[in-house]
This record gives C-alpha cells, structure tokens and sequence, in this order.
C-alpha cells in the first residue's frame, strides 16, 4: 500500500517513519525544504528516543521518501494522511491555515478516488470542512467526479515516548462521515491498521464530531488531573501533608489511576496548552461553560509565580543572585521547549534580575534561539556541574534521568550558596539531601 503522509512535524514524522518500517510505501510531504534535505540524510529534526534509527532504516530500504513536491507526492497514494500543524491564535482558536492550503495543494493532484484521514487535532466540524475545500477544488478541475472521503483518526502520542506509543495504542479512534461509505472505508482502515489489529488493540469507529471531541476531552480532562494534583500539592505544604503520599494513596484507586498525578511544575508542550485553549474557545462558541478546563488552564499559569514566590521567600531577593536550572524541554526525552514551564520560570527569574545558568540534555539549541532577545543573562552551560557552578540557588526544572544521578556532594561544593528547589521531587527520598542543602521539593516539607 502506497501512504503519503502530509507534514512531518511530531506526528506525521513519527507516523511515516512507524509505517514505513511496518513494511508501506511511505511519501511524506513537507514545505520547509531544509527540513526535507534533513531528513532525506537520515537526521530527525526532532528529538525522540528509537526514531532516528528507524528512520536511516527505513531510508535505506527505501520504503520512505521526503519531498516538498505534491505532484510527487500524491501520485499513485492509496491513502493520504494529513498531519500539519494547527497552533493556536491569540482567541485560543486553533489556526487552521495550514491545514486549509495543505487540503487545497492535494487536490491538485488527485486523479482517483481516495481517502483522506486526518491525524491534526482540528475543532469539531473541521473534517467536513476538509472534504468541502477538496470537493470544490476538483469541481475547478473537472474532477468532481472522484469518490473523496475525508476521516478522523486523531493521535493520542506521547512526546518522549512518541515511537513507543505508537506501537502500543490504547485505542484507534477513527470517525466518518455519516454520507461516506462505513464499510468500505472500515475494511481500509483494517488493511492500514492491520498490525494493531492483530494485536488487539481497540479499533473504535464513530462519526466525525465524536472523533473530534475524543482528542480534546483526553487532553484536557489529563491536564485537569495535573493543575488538580499541583493545586493540592500547594495546600500539602500549607498543612504539612506528604503529597507523593497523597498521590500514591489516590492512585491505588483503580476509578482514578496513578497516570499524571506526580506535583510538579505543571503541564506544557505543544499539546496540552494548544487543546485546553482550543476547547475552551470551542466551548465559548458553542455557549457551554468549560468551567472545569478553564480553572485547570488558571492555575497552570498561576502556578509558575506561586513557585517563584517560593524561591524569593526561601531565597529573599534573586537580584543579582545566579541561579542555575537543569531542565528546559517541558518533558525528559524531548527537546520540546514549547510552552515549557522551565523556559518560563527561567524568563521569570531573568526580568527579577537575576544572573542565570541554564543545562538541559537536548533543549539547548531550540532555548537559545526562543531565548535570544535573553542571550546577555543566560549562560548556556555543558552539563549540569558547570550550570551549579557558584551559583547561589539550583532549580530541577525537568526530570532528565541524568539528573537523578548527579554526584550531589560535588554539587553542593562547586555552588556558592546550597540552595536546592527540586520543583519535580527527584530527591525527595534522598535521605542525606537536606545534609546538602536547604531542600524545597513540592507538595511535602
């Protein structure tokens, strides 16, 4: 089977590159020519843990292709994927340009009958609208006479963890449209996904709004569990409560989980932000209150300047004082910066005056240049001894496993002053830490 996938951001890439090694013919289309010349050399733009590998494999069979030609790309594809990128506007409203001119250049090029599946997060009724545009480009054409459906297949990937869990889905969710051929588009979508069919993974077909609403409810409902987890770890340390305690305790209750109940320094990265946002002005559109969704986005943003509130308390004023901050991507295994809380607090410390230094495994190069109009207060360090060097105060902002293993004595000496926030309780167990430092990790004393 023939795929082209358009996009390769996180999720078209992660999807072309899976498939091509799970044996399709794989064409993935993207604009940005650079890009293409990357990826046609076997280099990800992206870090994400196995994908890069898989790629120079998957280059060196042959079964995937890059190109920015769309002549190139649509001919001879069985299916068509689009996976372009849909950030959000400053209403919160997803943009949803660049999916309308991907729909657009596409059909240009069709010349028989094909199925569209969309795998960008787009607000309820944008796959109809898809189909509307396409439809009415091959009327311009002469080429209304194509059979064209357009479906929902949203992902629910973790970045970090992107490649792993698209092998290993929870559930496929893929909606049509109710004037499209159920059983011949379901019998397509087995060919497609037949690997997880095998496997047993749950393929659950639905119409196109509820595929829609299913990718925004996770997102939002995941990141309503994370502000509700952090808001009661600022009450744990009010009261004197162990908040990993309290974590663990809720977890073990099967009708909650333990899944992102950790305190922290709230959620970020490309999806979470975008879809809360996104949902809330669906809701407003559609006169329905989020007020659950709408506190959660609150608190996650008020929840950086409780934090620095913290630091200036135990610290007192950070003018002039160096601080140093291990962890930049909004996650480990990522070198994702968007919407980091790291990149905020290091923005929010800045502008209070302080001198910072900054370490991250694989968020460097994308900070500097988000931070550049920051470069003069920023030290830009080679590992995490060199970021606490005589600095007065050290923040883990990400919980990169090679943090965890950091010679803590060593650190202690090189600072200037042994102050230690640990905003995402990697060495709260550590029974010696507080022999170190003055130790303030979340949620417990």
């Amino acid at each position: 089977m023939n795929i082209t996938i358009i996009g390769t951001g996180y999720i078209g890439l992660v999807q072309g590159v899976i498939m091509s090694d799970l044996g399709f013919n794989v064409k993935c289309i993207d604009n940005d020519e650079e890009k293409i010349e990357t990826l046609k050399l076997g280099q990800s733009p992206i870090y994400e843990p196995g994908l890069e590998k898989t790629l120079k494999n998957s280059l060196k069979s042959g079964k995937i292709k890059f190109t920015s030609d769309y002549n190139f790309g649509i001919k001879n594809a069985d299916v068509i994927f689009l996976a372009v990128g849909t950030p959000p506007l400053a209403n919160g409203s997803s943009n949803l340009n660049y999916i309308t001119a991907a729909s657009k250049n596409l059909s240009q090029f069709l010349s028989k009958d094909s199925l569209i599946i969309t795998k960008s997060t787009v607000p309820m009724g944008t796959n109809k609208k898809i189909k509307k545009i396409i439809l009415d480009e091959l009327k311009k054409r002469n080429m209304d006479n194509l059979n064209v459906s357009v479906i929902s297949n949203p992902e629910f990937l973790r970045e970090g963890k992107a490649v792993y869990d698209f092998l290993n889905p929870d559930r496929i969710v893929v909606g049509i449209d109710e004037n499209d051929d159920k059983e011949k588009i379901k019998k397509e979508i087995y060919k497609i996904y037949d690997y997880f069919y095998k496997k047993e993974i749950p393929i659950i077909f639905t119409n196109l709004e509820t595929a829609e609403l299913a990718k925004y409810s996770s997102n939002a409902f995941l990141s309503v569990k994370i502000s509700f987890i952090n808001e009661m770890a600022m009450l744990s340390e009010k009261i004197g409560a162990n908040i990993e305690d309290v974590s663990k305790i809720m977890g073990f209750d099967h009708r909650i989980g333990n899944e992102f109940l950790n305190a922290g320094l709230g959620f970020g990265g490309s999806c979470f932000p975008k879809d809360t946002l996104a949902i809330l002005n669906i809701g407003k559109n559609n006169d329905c209150e989020m007020s659950i969704v709408n506190s959660a986005v609150k608190f996650n943003n008020d929840l950086k300047d409780i934090l620095i509130k913290k630091i200036k308390n135990k610290l007192g004023d950070v003018n002039g004082k160096t601080i140093s901050v291990l962890g930049l991507s909004f996650k480990p295994e990522t070198d994702d910066i968007r919407e980091s809380p790291a990149i905020k607090i290091v923005k929010k410390l800045i502008n209070l005056g302080a001198k910072v230094r900054v370490y991250c495994p694989q968020g460097m190069e994308k900070t500097k240049k988000e931070l550049k109009n920051y470069s003069n207060f920023i030290k830009y360090c080679e590992n995490e001894y060199e970021c606490a060097e005589n600095s007065d105060c050290l923040i883990l902002t990400t919980e990169w496993k090679q943090f965890g293993n950091m010679d803590l004595v060593k650190i202690k000496n090189i600072m200037k002053n042994n102050y230690f926030f640990d905003f995402r309780n990697m060495f709260s167990e550590n029974k010696n830490i507080r022999n170190y430092f003055h130790y303030y990790p979340i949620g417990r004393n």
